[in-house]
């Protein structure tokens, strides 16, 4: 069977749009995983799981109804891993430079693993040119960060009854087609599943609509399966003067159990945009508890953590 470093889906997004006419995160988020899981799985030959998504800006909204195109290409690979770069493009809609208007990037790292969910090896994947040469380096340089943002993420959190911040618990079944084999939920459902929470949760504080900007920094460490019972909390951790952080646990196992599993754990930003696109104040919020302010002590520590990585992979 050919193998492939990169692949190319097109998309269109006829529902799940945002009051504004534009496409939720959440449903960018599965388009990117379906696009990256075909390379990783093309370029292993096997079964790949998701195992962490890099960070996305939302720059640039998608308009329903509008052409997409995820671009994905194998950038790294390490003993069992396949780490993915990602692109989102509007090729119907140019910009100042004539170009296609990128919305997000953003990298993806799948594991490879056999028929009973075990990791195997992967095959490597060498550059051969100068630019892949560089994208390799920035991956490497990628994965020593995510690992300093995993450690970050997860310390356990406060006792909950200590916390005064706005915060939103969804619980349901999950029934869905978009599996991996195995009945295994694919990892762009649960980045959904996440941006949906946070969303709720910052809808409520704000009292308006609201939309992300930011999203990552995901770090999947359990699968769902079809039937699971899932549990989404979605805490404010932190405002800025038109930003709203969240911070998104994830959890779930058998209906039939009574402590659930940790299945991801997540960073959001979201923001209310006026008119003119551009975001709005935010009333704020203010840690009053040792736990809350621990809470986000944490956030702002990712903050900073994600854009050192920024300035960093910018050459800065």
């Amino acid at each position: 069977m050919p193998t492939h470093s990169s692949v190319a889906l097109q998309f269109r997004a006829e529902a799940y749009d945002h009051p504004d006419g534009s496409v939720d995160a959440g449903t960018v988020m599965t388009w990117i995983d379906k696009t990256a899981y075909a390379s990783a799985a093309s370029w292993s030959g096997t079964n790949v799981v998701s195992s962490y998504v890099g960070n996305m800006h939302f720059g640039n909204p998608v308009p329903v109804e509008t052409r997409v195109v995820v671009q994905s290409r194998v950038v790294h690979t390490g003993r069992t891993s396949v780490h993915v770069q990602t692109r989102v493009v509007l090729p119907e809609i140019k910009g100042a430079d004539g170009k296609s208007t990128v919305c997000t990037e953003c990298v993806m790292v799948y594991v490879a693993v056999d028929a009973q969910g075990n990791s195997i090896p992967v095959r490597p994947w060498e550059p051969d040119t100068p630019e892949e040469l560089e994208r390799e380096r920035l991956a490497k340089l990628r994965g020593t960060v995510r690992r300093e943002v995993e450690e970050a993420m997860i310390a356990a959190p406060p006792p909950a009854g200590e916390l005064t911040s706005e915060s939103v618990v969804m619980r349901f079944l999950a029934h869905t087609r978009e599996v991996y084999p195995g009945e295994k939920v694919q990892g762009g459902t649960v980045m959904r599943w996440i941006d949906e929470a946070a969303n709720v949760c910052a809808s409520r504080w704000s009292g308006v609509p609201v939309v992300a900007v930011f999203a990552g920094g995901v770090r999947f460490y359990q699968p769902v399966r079809v039937g699971d019972l899932v549990e989404l909390e979605a805490r404010l951790v932190h405002t800025g003067p038109r930003s709203m952080h969240l911070s998104v646990r994830a959890r779930g196992g058998d209906r039939r159990e009574r402590e659930p599993m940790l299945i991801a754990h997540g960073l959001t930003v979201m923001v209310s945009a006026g008119a003119d696109g551009k975001a709005l104040p935010v009333k704020q919020w203010t840690a009053v508890t040792e736990q809350d302010q621990a809470l986000e002590r944490r956030a702002l520590e990712l903050v900073g953590l994600r854009n050192k990585a920024a300035h960093e992979w910018a050459g800065g």
